[in-house]
């Protein structure tokens, strides 16, 4: 609806009147020092000054009266509305068109700031409306991912937790409820081992991230032997290791690095037991070190299945399993590796081999006890 552009208070036309009889007032007694001409300036600056803070009806008003009284009371022969003189008569047409037009030109100003500003508020408030609403989908978003990942864990954790412990139960029961033969015995109890070592494998990996998630991995590096690095994991999973042909290349005169010899005897354990996890029975996985440029180099290859190619940038992240994954596993073994090089300030990377199955790339800064005897 279109607005009345006359609808102005009372008070507004009271104080336009006002404003005009008393600056009228100050020129009447002035008028002896003025000349008639200099008192119109007067009222025009008047009626500008009014222009800036009234409605458009009493700045019209102004603008008349002030033209009117500037007729009568200044513009020879006085207390008359005759004017004699052509010049007057144009100068009194002049006044009352220049405050007219001065008083509609200031009004109209001031409308446009006024609907400029209403439209910066109208902006404002949908600028925030949209971040208001960006933030709330941002917010649910994260609460479906999270309830996805929470769902995920859960399961994934059921699972992994569900299998040894009832390894352990069915083999404690059936030592517990019969006797059996040594070669039995031995058997139900390395199974529980087995089940053993495989929840504390679960249970080191959430802690593990866990660490990770909270930035409390911090490398406490020393001197160490690559070879007992290496020895040391293959050790640990010699079982897994049994079925394949294990091929560590490492230099006779590698020289002895300074790296935290745990959290890369993880790093090592969880990409070597992966490889064992998915590569065929009698294939060779690869262990190679180098040192090189100053950087400590570690590559793990096997004859795996190797990845997707468009999944191969997200086997890094947290509980992510690739498809067609076999049964098991949390999807966290890959991502404590990566965080734990990443603590070392070095790079994991992977690829796929081009004659079949995957390759690993470690690359971290390390001295070396050489570097250190020649400083």
């Amino acid at each position: 609806m279109k607005r009345n552009i006359f609808k102005s208070g009372i008070s507004q036309y009271a104080l336009a009147v006002a404003a005009v009889a008393a600056t009228s007032a100050i020129c009447y007694v002035l008028a002896r020092y003025l000349g008639y001409q200099s008192i119109s300036l007067i009222l025009l600056f008047m009626v500008s000054i009014l222009a800036t803070f009234l409605g458009i009806g009493p700045v019209l008003l102004a603008a008349s009266l002030s033209a009117f009284i500037w007729d009568v009371f200044f513009i020879p022969p006085r207390y008359t509305i005759h004017i004699e003189r052509t010049e007057d008569i144009l100068m009194l047409g002049m006044f009352f068109i220049i405050a007219l037009i001065n008083g509609v030109l200031t009004t109209r100003v001031r409308k446009q700031e006024r609907l400029a500003r209403d439209r910066e508020e109208r902006t404002n408030a949908l600028y925030q409306l949209n971040r208001n609403l960006s933030a709330a989908a941002n917010k649910a978003q994260f609460l479906e991912e999270s309830d996805k990942l929470y769902k995920t864990l859960f399961n994934s954790i059921s699972h992994e937790l569900r299998i040894p412990v009832a390894t352990i139960m069915g083999a404690s029961d059936s030592l517990l409820s019969s006797v059996h033969p040594e070669a039995i015995r031995v058997e139900l109890l390395t199974e529980i081992l087995k089940a053993s070592e495989r929840l504390n494998r679960l249970i080191e990996n959430l802690l593990n991230m866990s660490r990770l998630e909270g930035g409390r991995i911090k490398p406490r590096p020393d001197w160490h032997d690559v070879h007992d690095l290496v020895n040391e994991v293959c050790e640990n999973l010699k079982e897994e290791l049994s079925r394949f042909r294990v091929q560590v290349n490492i230099p006779e005169d590698m020289p002895p690095v300074k790296i935290d010899f745990g959290l890369m005897e993880q790093v090592l354990y969880n990409l070597v037991h992966n490889a064992s996890q998915y590569a065929p029975p009698s294939t060779e996985i690869g262990i190679s070190a180098f040192y090189s440029d100053g950087l400590l180099n570690l590559q793990i290859t096997d004859r795996g299945p190797g990845f997707p190619e468009n999944e191969i940038s997200l086997i890094f992240n947290k509980f992510y399993r690739v498809g067609g994954s076999k049964p098991g596993g949390t999807g966290l073994g890959l991502s404590i590796a990566k965080g734990f090089v990443e603590a070392h300030k070095g790079m994991i990377t992977v690829e796929n081999r081009s004659d079949g199955g995957a390759m690993f790339r470690i690359s971290i800064p390390a001295e070396t006890f050489r570097e250190d005897i020649n400083q």
